[in-house]
């Protein structure tokens, strides 16, 4: 009997059913389909991410303007320092939570604590731009994750995802922004951006519960037959 060529022991034929376990345990292969559960901590945060984004227009922002002594640019310029970080961590969130999307939507949700509090409480410009700046980066992780997600969810009709996002993005911009101006009326800029903090730790709760399920439903590599003996 003669002993296989270098290189050819123990391969895998193509048709094989296990090569695509392997393929997609050593990281080869495309991401495995995720469940649709995965998706509760993720969407939560970037939906709050939204409305954060939202909330500074109109009668909350000519408050916040009077309140912490911003220039006439101010506005503008922390809806800058939302956005560009925000875009910026949307493409990291997308290529990193293809693999690990509990990883990084957590501290994507913890981020958004961070920044709404900083926010919230800030006594001056430059603590409020810094809570602008931490939450547009937690938002933008949060959208690229959930938006890395709903494709690998493989549904029939996946087309459907985009309008429906799209639907509920609109929906959650101008309903957040009605809802500051009147919580602005009735007691202060600040009280918008506290009611998210409650929201935002159950995005954390259900990211980290969500994250440890899946981490214990993983598939253990298949026990590898021992090789024959050469003769």
């Amino acid at each position: 009997m003669t002993a296989p060529a270098p290189g050819t022991a123990n391969q895998v034929p193509p048709n094989d059913p296990s090569a695509s376990v392997i393929v997609v345990i050593g990281g080869d292969g495309p991401p495995p389909a995720r469940p649709a559960w995965l998706l509760i901590g993720p969407a939560l945060t970037a939906l709050l991410g939204v409305y954060l984004l939202a909330v500074p227009f109109g009668l909350v922002g000519r408050v916040m303007q009077r309140d912490v002594h911003l220039p006439d640019s101010g506005i503008p310029g922390h809806l800058v320092a939302y956005l560009l970080p925000a875009l910026l961590a949307v493409p990291v969130g997308v290529l990193v939570g293809r693999r690990w999307p509990s990883a990084v939507a957590l501290p994507a949700a913890v981020l958004l604590i961070l920044g709404t509090l900083l926010t919230a409480l800030a006594p001056g410009g430059g603590s409020l731009l810094f809570g602008r700046v931490l939450t547009g980066i937690g938002a933008g992780l949060a959208w690229g994750v959930t938006a890395a997600l709903v494709a690998q969810m493989r549904l029939p009709r996946v087309w459907v995802a985009p309008l429906v996002a799209g639907a509920v993005v609109l929906t959650v911009g101008f309903s957040s922004a009605a809802a500051g101006e009147f919580l602005t009326r009735g007691i202060t800029w600040r009280m918008p951006f506290l009611l998210a903090v409650p929201l935002e730790v159950v995005a954390v709760l259900a990211t980290a519960v969500t994250g440890i399920v899946a981490l214990t439903r993983r598939p253990s590599r298949p026990a590898q037959p021992p090789a024959a003996p050469m003769t």
